[in-house]
């Protein structure tokens, strides 16, 4: 007769004798074991040889299983068809009580197979969740050797089984698919290296090699530990550092912020040309030219002091992490002490600079001796000059970078100003400098927006406070006229205004604007308007409507417009240079008298 998979029954296929206290299942001897005792030797051998050594032994343990328990059913019935005989699986693997096998699409050709359907109530995942919680991947690997290895045995090709879905993974319920391998994709291709043979003696020897392996990067990565040790304690800077982990690891080491170079120790010159051409990619890539690029952030807490980039010709290793985990340690150690000295020292040039500031009557001699926290030189002429920082939260990382790029120069905070002291000798070209500075500061830290002014050139000390105050006026005047872009503006570019404010009465200057462009002030205020920043635009472009209308993102004749408005309410001809002076001279005074009042 003619036998069908449903047709298995537990009581015809079942013999207890309990005199010999024997269990016989298809004529084959099986013990009763409860699954609390299969999910302890699960956790066992996960904590002794790790997950996926445990993955691959255990799925070939199930694959003997199936493999064995194929051969049973193909010589012991008369199947009455393929199908049947492959249905005998999922029905003998639920009557033995490992899990609820539900068949869901068959499809069988003559060397092609398709088997998928769920698996209800499996043990692996129920254990695998008591003693892990949910796992990142699939669980029930005994259930997926043993369906390898049926299916394997019963269909006489290659069958490879996998879980798509699983409970032991946070899946609702476990869902398996198995195929020919002709027609597994590469990903469960690789499935195939869990089936190679392996003993547990095999598997704990590589276990004990590996220890024995890690026992040495231990002792190996502790040299290095102690060495960072020995120049922490002999006060060595952080190059010294930089030089000994690269001639540790045989690489590149780079150590930037804000892609501003802080130390470096290159194992070849091209790897520069690596980092450089790494650097301006901007993209957060591993490879460069056939070369290893592998970062580790320099942090305290939260506070990000730097970045080490590693350059090689092979990834990291074991070894080599542990030690860049201790020299980041160390890194940090330095780093960190360096930019508390810095802070230091920027609070006493901020103490000192307040007392040139608010002390008019402070003698030369008194601040000469102040000045040495500056260490320039006093006979020197200097100049101050100004940066303001939008969003005021960049402030501090405009700083670092300013201190890091410019270290020869005194730069600090005052208030919501950066501060930078710049001498003669420095440079000739303060304009240039400037907008050098505006630029850099664009490209390294896009999203700040930056407004610098230059004050008066101080011949002694006692002036700094004055061109303290211009840089800062011109600063804040920058800032109202051109909110939305990075500028820059210098004194002497302002020096005929800032003296004819202080040589004039302010009532009569106020006057002068007021009749000018009042009008054209107060239209602003009631409507929320800005014809006055596009007069002094225009004023600025010596009347070039393509330049005014690129500055102000306007068209020509929505331009033309305001123009036209500008001079209705001004009831002048800006077509005229009388007219173009006037206004140009109470834009001017106007905007002065909003940055001082201020």
């Amino acid at each position: 007769m003619s036998m069908k998979g449903h047709q298995l029954l537990f009581e015809n296929s079942i013999d207890i004798n309990p005199r010999t206290g024997t269990i016989m299942l298809h004529d084959k001897r099986m013990v009763l074991m409860s699954v609390e005792a299969l999910g302890i030797l699960r956790r066992d051998l996960i904590d002794t040889i790790g997950e996926e050594r445990t993955k691959g032994f255990l799925m070939r343990y199930g694959w003997a299983c199936g493999y064995r328990d194929g051969g049973t059913m193909e010589e012991k019935y008369a199947w009455e068809s393929k199908k049947e005989l492959l249905l005998s699986g999922p029905a003998l693997h639920t009557l033995e009580g490992i899990v609820t096998v539900d068949p869901d699409i068959i499809e069988i050709e003559e060397d092609r197979l398709y088997f998928a359907g769920y698996w209800r109530n499996s043990f692996e995942a129920d254990e695998h969740i008591a003693h892990y919680g949910e796992s990142e991947q699939c669980v029930c690997w005994m259930l997926i050797g043993y369906a390898s290895g049926f299916l394997t045995r019963t269909f006489g090709k290659d069958v490879i089984t996998y879980e798509k879905y699983c409970r032991g993974k946070g899946d609702p319920h476990c869902y398996f698919v198995a195929k020919t391998v002709d027609e597994l994709d590469e990903k469960h291709l690789k499935d195939l290296q869990y089936y190679q043979s392996e003993s547990l003696q095999s598997t704990l020897d590589q276990v004990y090699l590996e220890i024995q392996q890690l026992n040495e990067d231990i002792i190996e990565s502790e040299k290095v530990q102690n060495q960072l040790t020995d120049l922490l304690l002999e006060d060595k800077d952080i190059d010294d550092t930089t030089e000994l982990i690269a001639d540790t690891l045989k690489r590149s080491i780079i150590i930037d912020h804000f892609n501003e170079i802080h130390s470096s120790s290159l194992y070849n010159e091209e790897d520069r040309a690596v980092y450089e051409k790494w650097i301006k990619s901007r993209v957060a890539t591993t490879q460069q030219d056939n070369k290893w690029i592998e970062t580790f952030n320099i942090k305290s807490h939260h506070l990000l002091l730097g970045r080490m980039v590693i350059i090689g010709e092979e990834k990291l290793n074991k070894r080599e992490k542990m030690i860049i985990k201790r020299a980041l340690m160390v890194f940090t150690i330095q780093m960190f002490h360096q930019r508390k000295i810095s802070e230091s020292k920027w609070k006493k040039k901020e103490d000192f600079f307040d007392e040139i500031i608010k002390n008019k009557e402070l003698d030369e001699v008194s601040l000469k001796r102040h000045a040495r926290l500056f260490d320039f030189n006093v006979n020197e002429t200097n100049q101050i000059i100004a940066i303001k920082v939008s969003p005021k939260e960049m402030t501090e990382d405009v700083l670092n970078f300013l201190t890091m790029k410019y270290s020869n120069l005194d730069i600090f905070s005052k208030e919501n100003y950066i501060v930078m002291i710049l001498s003669e000798s420095y440079t000739d070209d303060r304009e240039n400098f400037i907008s050098t500075i505006v630029k850099m500061i664009n490209k390294k830290i896009p999203k700040a927006k930056v407004y610098a002014g230059s004050g008066r050139k101080a011949e002694k000390i006692s002036l700094l406070r004055k061109s303290y105050h211009d840089a800062t006026r011109i600063c804040d005047f920058v800032q109202l006229t051109y909110p939305m872009d990075s500028r820059y503006a210098t004194f002497e570019e302002f020096e005929p205004i800032i003296l004819f404010l202080k040589g004039t009465d302010q009532e009569e200057l106020i006057s002068f604007y007021h009749n000018t462009i009042g009008k054209l002030v107060d239209y602003d205020i009631e409507n929320k308007g800005t014809l006055v920043i596009t007069l002094k635009s225009y004023l600025d472009n010596n009347g070039n409507l393509q330049q005014t209308a690129k500055d102000l993102h306007l068209s020509i004749a929505g331009l033309r417009y305001r123009i036209e408005r500008i001079e209705s309410l001004c009831d002048i001809d800006l077509k005229t240079g009388a007219g173009r002076f006037k206004c140009q001279l109470a834009t001017r005074i106007y905007f002065v008298l909003k940055v001082m009042n201020n």
